[in-house]
Parts: C-alpha cells; structure tokens; sequence
C-alpha cells in the first residue's frame, strides 16, 4: 500500500529553495562596497539552513520509500538514483561547462585534467556540488541502512552522540585542518573536501531518516512540545545574528568573513538547522496550513529541483546586465535579481514539469 504524500515535506523543498537562491543572490550584495548588512544577514546567513536541510529532505525521501521493514536490493535501488540524479548531473555539469566557457572565452575547463576535476568535485557551477555529495550518499546507502537501525535501539542518546561527534569533526573541518601538498590531487582532495566527504552532514541526514521512519512519532512529540520548538528555534534564530554580527564588531571581520565563519557547518549553524527542521514541520504538519500556504509552497516544492539546476543562468544574466549598464547595486536592486531569478527559474521549471520535457533537464530526489 502506498504512502501518503506529506504536503509538509514539499513545502520545505520549496522553502529551501528559495533559501539556497538567497544565499547565491547574497553573494553578489556582499562584494559592495558598502553591502547592506541586514539584507545580507538574511539572505546569506537566515537562509543557511537549505542546503543541509535539502539532505534531511533527500534522507527523508529514500527511507519514506525504502523503509527499514521492506526488502532492499542495492542494484535496483542505485539503478533508479543513477537515472535520477547521476544523469540529470552530467548533463548540466556540461552544459554549465560551455556556458562558461563561450562567456569567459576560456575552454581550458575542456583539458583532460580539469574536466575530471570538475566533474568529480561539481565545480562545473557553484551549486552543482550539491548532486555529488548527495550521489556519495546514494553509494553509500547500505551503511545508513544498518546504522540507523542501531541508533533506533537509543535514539535519543545515539542522535546526541552523533550531533556533537558531527559538531566537533566539522569545526575541525571548517576552522583548523590544513594541508599543503605538491601533489596536485592530494591539495585538491582537501581544498574540495565539502563537495564529497559526506561526515559533514551525516547528523541531518540521519536525522531525517529517522523522521521519514518514525514520522507519526515525531510529528506527536512535537504537537506535544510546539512551545519548546518555537523557544529553540528563537534561540538558534539569535545565535546566528549575534554569531554573524559579533564576528564584525568585537573581532573585526569583513562582512565577507562573517559569512564565510558562521556558515551551516558552524555549531550555531547546525543547531539553527536542526531547530529549523522541527519548526518547520511543527507549524506545517501539527498546525492548519492556511491555504494560499497550501498552494504557493506545494507550486514551489513541486518545481523545486529545476529552479536548483537552472537559477544560476538568470542570476549570471541580471548581474550581467546590472554590469554591462553600470548599475550599482544597492539593496533595492539586490532585492530586484532576487525576484527576477525566483521567477524566472519558476517559468522554466513549469515548462519542464508540465509539458513534461527530457527528464535529464530535471531532477529527482524525492525518494519516489
């Protein structure tokens, strides 16, 4: 028997998606001069929670479908994720490969060691790393399988175990280890060490495994908690602002490095993340949805994956023409591309899923 669809998780895609166009439009308003530091605060540091919320959701999927009490057969499962999302990848990694290449007039991305590079890392454009973590998770499917079933024993313990584990191996990730090598794929291992080493975010994916097998449970022991929920999220809320703002005033950083510093990977950054997953599916799944919520939100979630692979050909085309006119980009124009892009990138995406072109130029990652 078929599950029913959860109207909550699609409006979190769709949530998240607009999130990840803010952090990208967020970094063309922090190279100003003098970049507004409110707008930057939310597109570049309230929104960091939709990238490792976009694995919560993938987790969420594959469990959803593939539940531990049903049988598993890895062959046919990867067949399915390679045709999904292996496909979808190589066809845009190429396609952003030349459409980089004829606007820079530079097609040395075509050499036999860069192409490789680009295509193992997802350096093709600055989103598509995305799918090469996520198809590493794929790969390794048969070990969160298991795990899981050993963290259900002691969830509540196992899951502490595994935040502060995964808080500790990050803030050495991201602020302490560094290698200098002469070997060239020894350096490039490290430098693009996000792009594949799935540890970064093997809490929020488990996590949302979890949720996807007990999900009846979850969503009762949050109505039973909903203010607790809302508290931690205000906390978690406050602690990225203090975090991002503190950084400047008492350390001195450039509103470059604040955002670079108090990132998702951050320990305020992945408790902002996990609070954000239960606030969201308190107030979407254990309270009335009010229905113009109901409709923008599923349009959204629904397309949410052709707005991932497409959004940066219309911001690359807006930041080019602000350029090409001379236009300074205050915040009122940031907010501008913002718009222009969320809405250009939806077009797109209602072409593709209504009038159900190639598959290759969409993406699945919902578990089906």
């Amino acid at each position: 028997m078929s599950k029913r669809f959860i109207h909550s998780i699609n409006y979190m895609r769709g949530l998240c998606m607009l999130g990840v166009i803010a952090i990208h439009v967020g970094s063309v308003a922090i190279v100003n001069p003098s970049p507004n530091l409110g707008l930057v605060a939310i597109l570049e540091i309230l929104s960091r929670f939709s990238v490792p919320a976009f694995f919560f959701l993938s987790a969420f999927g594959m469990f959803y479908s593939q539940p531990l009490d049903q049988p598993f057969v890895y062959k046919d499962y990867l067949r399915r994720r390679l045709r999904t999302v292996f496909v979808p990848y190589l066809a845009w990694s190429l396609f952003y490969m030349v459409y980089v290449s004829v606007i820079s007039h530079n097609f040395s991305v075509f050499q036999p060691y860069a192409f490789f590079r680009t295509l193992w890392y997802g350096l093709a454009m600055y989103h598509i790393y995305f799918l090469v973590i996520l198809l590493w998770f794929y790969f390794l499917m048969p070990l969160w399988r298991p795990l899981l079933r050993f963290m259900d024993k002691a969830p509540w313990l196992s899951f502490t175990i595994l935040f502060f584990a995964n808080m500790v191996f990050n803030f050495y990730s991201s602020y302490i280890w560094t290698v200098h090598s002469d070997n060239p794929l020894i350096q490039d291992a490290f430098n693009f060490r996000l792009n594949y080493v799935v540890l970064h975010y093997l809490f929020i994916f488990m996590f949302g495994a979890f949720t996807a097998e007990h999900f009846t449970a979850v969503t009762d022991w949050l109505k039973r908690h909903g203010t607790l929920v809302n508290v931690f999220q205000a906390a978690t809320t406050a602690g990225m602002l203090a975090a991002y703002y503190g950084v400047m005033h008492y350390l001195g950083y450039d509103p470059l490095s604040a955002v670079f510093t108090i990132h998702q990977l951050s320990p305020i950054g992945m408790a902002y993340t996990l609070s954000t997953m239960l606030f969201l599916l308190y107030w979407w799944e254990c309270r009335p949805v009010p229905q113009w919520v109901h409709k923008v939100f599923s349009l959204l979630g629904d397309y949410s994956y052709p707005i991932y692979l497409v959004h940066p050909v219309f911001l690359s085309a807006c930041t080019g023409l602000a350029a090409h006119w001379h236009i300074y980009l205050r915040a009122v124009h940031i907010i501008a591309i913002y718009v222009i892009v969320t809405a250009c990138a939806a077009a797109y995406s209602w072409v593709v899923v209504e009038h159900r072109l190639p598959k290759w130029l969409s993406i699945c990652v919902k578990g089906k």
